[in-house]
């Protein structure tokens, strides 16, 4: 994943993408860096059982200071004529060679473990990666949305305002009534209190999104983002297409099924522990003492080794690995079953918004015919002031409804690819665009 980072495209300074935000939160925040470290871990790991499966070639050496005399060798027989040599001090060193020739799958199945993890780790990583790409866009989307608010309430106060104007002129001209005015400020008064709590709204999203871009809030708050559009709007959704793709791509379901499968593998290894180990070894060894004398000479065997009673360790051993294996696999259907229905919810929600979108947009166009339609029937004396004060309000109401919607579609499609298994920044870049 990291990458299709090289593939983000350069935008223009002062502006920051979506695409930006998502490289800057990849490549610095600690989720991802730490799903890296177990990812490196899980390698580690990984060799460490694949070494088992060599010879173990080991080089010893001691000094050793008796109280009293002790042989110098070995003795391999004894001959009068030459008798063992004593000695206070003895030195010696050594080669070894060992290896575990057969011990029924034992170590074959802790690899085939520790490669499921391996690949459980992978899959760790490629979840962490998709939940910060959804979560810097979404991220990135809030700032958008309120913005986007912000600036449908300015335009209401900007109307407002003139109409506060308007209403003051025609009083002080004896045309119109002290409650005009006093109704057109009450407008007011609520209209300035909703953009205090859309500020505040804003300054959490912008702080969000600075912690993610790793970027100081001052720069993204002075910083305009681009606006965000799907490349392509249309709806053609094949909900067993999408499902199919979740089950073999999403990094979570994998995650699950490789750890699973090293539960399986775990319980062979521990079923091995119920037969023998047949060793080879063999050394090279030189012994002598501190005046000297050294002999060296070799030595080569084999071993079987099997614990003939172990109190019960082994077969709880053996009853844990088991309840661990079973585990594993409920886990692995629930994980299944959540796919799937993670994949309803956000069928659901892709539709739902999308089918808003379209209804918001209708809505608005008809609210600004509405409110000029009123704002002149009152310029001409036909309309009335509280006709159109509900006019203003319920474009104000459309607008921001439609400004969150457009991008609760987006979002919901950024939520669709995570589930699927799709979402990458290389995604983002192709089916995310950016506005003017």
């Amino acid at each position: 994943m990291i990458g299709l980072l090289l593939a983000v495209a350069i935008q223009d300074p002062g502006r920051l993408t979506l695409a930006q935000t998502v490289q800057r939160a990849l490549a610095q925040y600690p989720t991802v860096a730490a799903a890296r470290a177990s990812r490196d871990r899980a390698a580690a790991d990984l060799g460490e059982a694949t070494a088992g499966h060599r010879p173990r070639l080991s080089l010893d050496a001691s000094l050793t200071r008796f109280q009293e005399p002790m042989v110098v060798f070995p003795l391999h027989g004894f001959d009068p004529a030459n008798p063992p040599l004593f000695d206070r001090t003895l030195i010696q060193s050594g080669v070894t060679l060992s290896w575990t020739l057969l011990d029924f799958g034992n170590r074959s199945s802790r690899i085939r473990a520790a490669r499921a993890l391996g690949g459980a780790a992978d899959a760790a990583l490629g979840a962490a990666e998709m939940q910060l790409v959804a979560r810097a866009s979404n991220a990135y989307l809030r700032v958008l949305t309120a913005r986007g608010v912000l600036a449908a309430q300015d335009q209401r106060l900007s109307a407002l305002t003139a109409e506060s104007e308007r209403a003051r002129r025609l009083l002080a001209e004896g045309k119109a009534a002290r409650v005009e005015i006093l109704r057109v400020d009450a407008e007011l008064a609520r209209s300035r209190a909703d953009r205090i709590a859309t500020e505040a709204q804003l300054d959490v999203a912008e702080h969000d999104l600075a912690q993610l871009a790793q970027l100081r809030y001052e720069q993204v708050h002075a910083d305009s983002l681009a606006p965000l559009a799907l490349s392509d709007p249309t709806l053609a959704l094949d909900r067993a297409a999408i499902v199919a793709r979740a089950r073999d791509s999403s990094p979570e379901l994998l995650e699950v099924r490789r750890r699973s499968e090293a539960a399986q593998a775990g319980l062979v290894a521990a079923r091995a522990t119920r037969f023998p180990e047949l060793r080879l070894s063999s050394g090279y060894f030189d012994r002598g003492r501190g005046s000297g004398d050294f002999k060296a000479e070799w030595q080569a065997g084999v071993g079987l080794s099997y614990a003939l009673y172990t109190g019960g360790s082994r077969s709880s051993q053996i009853s844990r690995a088991d309840a661990d294996r079973r585990g594993a696999g409920e886990q692995l259907r629930l994980a299944e079953l959540n796919t799937e229905q993670g994949v309803d919810r956000a069928l659901a929600a892709v539709r739902e918004v999308h089918a808003r979108v379209a209804a918001l947009r209708s809505a608005v166009e008809q609210s600004e015919e509405v409110a000029r339609i009123e704002r002149l029937s009152l310029e001409v004396g036909s309309g009335t002031q509280t006709d159109y004060l509900d006019a203003e309000a319920n474009l104000l109401r459309a607008r921001a409804s439609l400004i969150e919607a457009r991008n609760a579609e987006i979002s919901a499609r950024i939520e669709l690819a995570r589930i699927a298994g799709e979402l990458s920044p290389g995604w983002i870049t192709t089916k995310v665009t950016h506005g003017p």
